[in-house]
């Protein structure tokens, strides 16, 4: 009998089990929980690597849609005729 020792480096490498992607390109990775944000990678054709993100914050309200874009640095340096005259 054959007893192989296993080098201490490759001891804390983590296994993972091949996934299967459905019909709708979604894949089961039992250690991410449901809700949780991850933004793909793709690090090749055979690659991807996910990052953990935070959740994307709410819709602003349209008051605050509009204190930001008077808040906001751009303007325009022109009137809306002159606009519509230089795009026709």
């Amino acid at each position: 009998m054959v007893q192989l020792e296993i080098p201490p480096e490759l001891r804390d490498i983590a296994l993972m089990n091949a996934v299967k992607v459905d019909d709708a390109h979604r894949i089961l990775v039992s250690s991410l929980r449901p809700g949780d944000y991850y933004e793909p990678e793709v690090l090749g054709e055979d690659a991807v690597l996910l990052h953990k993100v935070q959740a994307p914050g709410h819709r602003p309200t349209y008051a605050q849609a509009l204190a930001a874009i008077e808040s906001s640095p751009l303007r325009f340096t022109s009137t809306w005729d002159e606009l519509k005259k230089e795009t026709r």
